[in-house]
Order: structure tokens, then sequence, then C-alpha cells
């Protein structure tokens, strides 16, 4: 349990550092490659030290390096660049609608079965999300749109990754995802010019802390913490990283929501909590 803690809290700072990256001067695609990058070496050492670095059957390495360098690759630009149009704790509470996304999904695809009480998760989410998005006060801006397409890419990502999961170790395919993650952006970012890393010192340090803390130490406590707890109550403790993004958004930022927005976001955190305890898978 403390493994996933730890998890949850080190994910929830995702935003944070990204915000503060952002205040340097550092263009989302530079920020998300060398992210990638220095997780991917440092997952990497990590994997060989401890004799676990192992490179998988070549169908699953394929869908590994399409599930980084296509789906994450977008997963990952969408939300990032869904933090410069609108507020941290918004961007993070439309991004957890994913687990019920998630949910709805496995039903279409045939691979579950939806209870009347994951009914009840699906319509408390929708109503939550309605709320969060607040359409009667605002009009819908870009920062709402991008952080629900992450939303819906990222329940594509988990979906896809499923199946290989039941095949490949999870922080062994953490390892290659984010390489290929990496190559993407490096891709892109030599295309578009986009990557300079002519940054502050106070810049690097906020991108190596999302690759080191957000991203590598993250990915490995919780596989450790899964491992042994399981994937439900894993999803339930991992509630905190929503929470911490938000509480730190709020004393950092002064990232202020209005009740009604407050209200939709406990909906959809309760929305989550009840999808993780009564899931089939």
């Amino acid at each position: 349990m403390l493994f996933v803690l730890v998890s949850g809290v080190s994910f929830g700072f995702t935003p944070i550092f990204a915000r503060l990256a952002y205040s340097q001067g550092i263009g989302v695609d530079e920020l998300l490659f060398l992210r990638f990058l220095f997780a991917f070496l440092m997952m990497g050492a990590i994997l060989a030290a401890c004799r676990r670095l192992v490179v998988p059957k070549r169908s699953d390495l394929a869908a590994l390096i399409v599930l980084g360098a296509v789906a994450y690759f977008v997963e990952a630009s969408l939300y990032f660049y869904s933090l410069l149009y609108t507020s941290v704790a918004l961007a993070t509470l439309l991004l957890y609608t994913y687990p019920v996304f998630v949910m709805v999904g496995a039903f279409l695809l045939g691979w579950e079965k939806i209870s009347r009480v994951l009914r009840g998760a699906i319509i408390i989410s929708l109503i939550g999300l309605l709320l969060v998005a607040n359409p009667f006060n605002n009009s819908i801006g870009v920062g709402v749109v991008l952080a629900l397409g992450a939303s819906v890419m990222y329940t594509a990502y988990i979906l896809g990754g499923s199946k290989v999961l039941r095949k490949v170790d999870g922080d062994i395919a953490a390892f290659y995802v984010m390489g290929s993650a990496s190559v993407s952006y490096g891709l892109a970012g030599a295309f578009t010019g986009s990557i300079r890393l002519n940054w502050s010192f106070q810049g690097w340090v906020w991108t190596i802390m999302i690759a080191l803390v957000c991203t590598v130490i993250a990915v490995t406590t919780f596989f450790m913490g899964i491992s042994r707890i399981g994937a439900s109550r894993s999803a339930l403790i991992s509630l905190v990283e929503p929470v911490t993004s938000i509480l730190l958004a709020l004393l950092l930022f002064g990232n202020a929501l209005t009740a009604t927005q407050w209200f939709g976001g406990l909906l959809i955190l309760a929305a989550t909590s009840i999808t993780a305890l009564y899931s089939n898978r």
C-alpha cells in the first residue's frame, strides 16, 4: 500500500513540474522528449542492475513500440498541451475520467459485462464531467477539449496495453514504451525544430524531476505495489494522484475551482472508486 501511495503522489506532481518547466520557457515537445529519454535510460539501468532487462517476443515488442510511439505520444501531448490552456485542477479531473471510459471500452469490445452498480458509476461520472467542464457558465475551451482527448487516448492506450501485459511484465513494458515515446518526440522535434535545449539551470531541474519522480519512481513503485496487493486496491489508493495535483495547484498557482466544479470532481473520483471496487478485471 505504501508503494502505491508513493506512486500516486509521485504521479500527482506531473502537472506541477510541467507548469514550472513551462515558466522557464520550455516547450511541450522538448520537455516530453527529455522526460521519456531520461526515464528510458534510468529505467534501463535499474532493470539491468536487477538482471531483468530482457527483449520480449517480436510481436509483443512491436505492440509496445506502437503503444509508446503512437498512443502514449498522442495522449501525453494532448494532456501537456491542455495545461497551457486550462488550470491544473481542471485538466487533472478531466483526465481522471479515463477509468470509466476504460470500463465502457472493455464492455464494447466484449471483454467485460457492466453490472447495475457499474452503470450507476458511469452515470455519476458523466454528471461529474458535465459539472467540471461547466459548459453553462463558460464556453468549452481548448484546454477542456485537449484534456478530454487525453482521457480518451489514455483509454485506448490502456485497452491496447492490457493484452500485451498478460505476456510482458509491467516494468519491462514501461521501459520499451518510454523508449519508443522518446523516439517519437525526438523525430517530431527534429522535424518541427521545437527542441532547443537552451534552458536555464532551473529548467533542467524541473525536467529531471519530472523524469525521475513522475516517471521512474512513480512507475517502479506502482508495479512493486500492484504485485503485492492487486489491481483493485491499487486503483483505489491511486486516487491520491489527482488529489495531490489539485491541492498542490491550489497552493502553488491558486487554481481555484467553483463549488459546482468541486462537486463534479468529487463525483468523478467517487465513480472511479466504484469502478475500482466492482470491475471484473
